[in-house]
């Protein structure tokens, strides 16, 4: 999910919303690089480490089954008053997830405001992967060899992820939430909190095709790891509906693309009624004022991340009339009056005021990781080791207050997809989002 900064800069996964320029400026004497686009904050692009809860900069089975821990020691990260937790974030070279990465800090600050877990206080050591695989992957190896982090939770890094999953679950080291890359699921030490790329793909095709009545869909997706099976899974959802979305028809573009126009007029001359979208924010702005400039105003199922409020003003009036996919509930104005959305919303902004713009479905991904993380270790009282924390998560239902559908991994097997569920929202002439989903508030698929 700043700050969010989750595609702040001229390409990617952006939160920023706005077209602005960036402005390049040397700060401190670490002479760490800001980056300032319109509509979003400033965030650091070094690859330095950071601690949440204050502190200083760091230097450096599934299915129900009993974890009895590998690899790395199974009280690394653990002492008498302080649990370190590790994550890994995109935010550089076009990507900018510092609100996700503010959102984890805040939970946690509030948590040890009130006296830890079970007395002991969380600590954050988080890097900036720069959008970068390879990166991503030292950077895990850092927390584990140098940070001796106890786990990695809330982490948001579209290639990082794919990258560095593998590292952590070979050497133990248990993963609370992510975006749901393929690589997350299927690890006995590895629990997110959203619905495999797939099933996503899918409910997005079901509801445009289904719920919408899109008979001819055109489709954009920003490139990222395992975005072919958001492809897959909206092909697969529309056709359980009848309608069929051809190749030609499915978009690929990157992160903070800036031209729509040739692929719209396409979807003109083709008869495109409906689109399916999974952009970042950066690029729904931009999309939107592509819309504008072809004379076509199209239906749009828009995916996770429409809902920033920076990009919501940004894009304006055109919005309304736009539905959007959740796979949590809508934050912004708490149109359902939850108790955990307003504790979210009101803990971020009272810890990083600026973020409020800048919240989004991706740092509602991140609190849930976090309070996740949380209720399962207040229930291994002082004795915390990472096989207790595994076996915790494997070992029932949480509910995470509605914010997102209860999560049971004990239930959902080895493959640890404990969320099967969405929700969807659209943009009022009030400008407001509405949840358009009857109480409970989700469909499961």
């Amino acid at each position: 999910m700043n700050h969010d900064r989750l595609f702040a800069i001229v390409v990617i996964l952006a939160l920023l919303a706005s077209t602005g320029t960036a402005v390049i400026v040397a700060t401190g004497a670490h002479q760490h690089t800001t980056v300032q686009i319109s509509g979003g904050g400033p965030f650091t692009s070094s690859a330095q480490a950071t601690q949440s809860a204050g502190g200083t900069p760091s230097s450096g089975g599934g299915g129900g089954g009993t974890y009895s821990g590998s690899g790395s020691s199974q009280t690394q990260g653990v002492s008498g008053d302080t649990i370190k937790v590790g994550a890994i974030f995109s935010e550089s070279n076009g990507i900018d997830s510092t609100v996700e990465e503010d959102t984890v800090r805040a939970y946690f600050q509030s948590v040890n405001a009130q006296g830890g877990v079970n007395g002991r206080k969380l600590e954050l050591v988080s890097y900036d992967d720069g959008l970068n695989g390879d990166t991503a992957y030292a950077e895990a190896a850092r927390l584990d060899q140098q940070d001796h982090v106890f786990a990695v939770v809330g982490w948001l890094a579209p290639f990082g992820e794919a990258r560095a999953a593998p590292y952590l679950e070979q050497h133990g080291i248990p993963i609370v939430g992510g975006l749901g890359v393929p690589e997350e699921f299927n690890s006995p030490v590895s629990f997110p909190v959203s619905p495999i790329f797939a099933k996503d793909g899918f409910a997005l095709g079901a509801y445009g095709a289904g719920t919408l009545h899109y008979h001819h869909i055109g489709v954009f997706l920003t490139q990222t790891a395992g975005i072919n099976d958001v492809a897959n899974g909206i092909k697969q959802g529309a056709a359980a509906h009848g309608v069929t979305v051809n190749d030609n028809d499915i978009v690929f573009v990157p992160f903070a693309a800036t031209n729509f126009e040739q692929y719209l007029l396409q979807f003109q001359s083709e008869g495109v009624d409906g689109l399916v979208t999974q952009l970042d924010p950066f690029s729904y702005v931009r999309l939107f004022q592509a819309e504008q400039r072809t004379n076509k105003i199209f239906h749009q199922l828009a995916g996770a991340g429409v809902d920033k409020q920076s990009v919501d003003a940004a894009i304006g009036s055109q919005l309304v009339g736009t539905y959007g996919f959740m796979p949590y509930l809508e934050a912004q104005g708490n149109p359902t009056g939850n108790a955990e959305v307003n504790a979210y919303n009101a803990t971020v902004t009272r810890y990083y005021p600026s973020q409020a713009q800048n919240m989004d479905a991706f740092s509602e991904g991140t609190w849930v990781a976090a309070r996740l993380f949380v209720d399962a270790l207040a229930k291994l009282g002082n004795n915390v080791t990472r096989a207790g924390l595994v076996n915790a998560l494997d070992s029932g239902a949480y509910d995470v207050g509605g914010m997102a559908p209860e999560l049971n991994y004990q239930r959902a097997g080895s493959s640890h997809a404990a969320s099967n569920c969405a929700s969807y929202i659209s943009y009022t002439s009030n400008r407001r989002w509405q949840v358009v989903v009857p109480p409970p508030y989700y469909i499961c698929y």
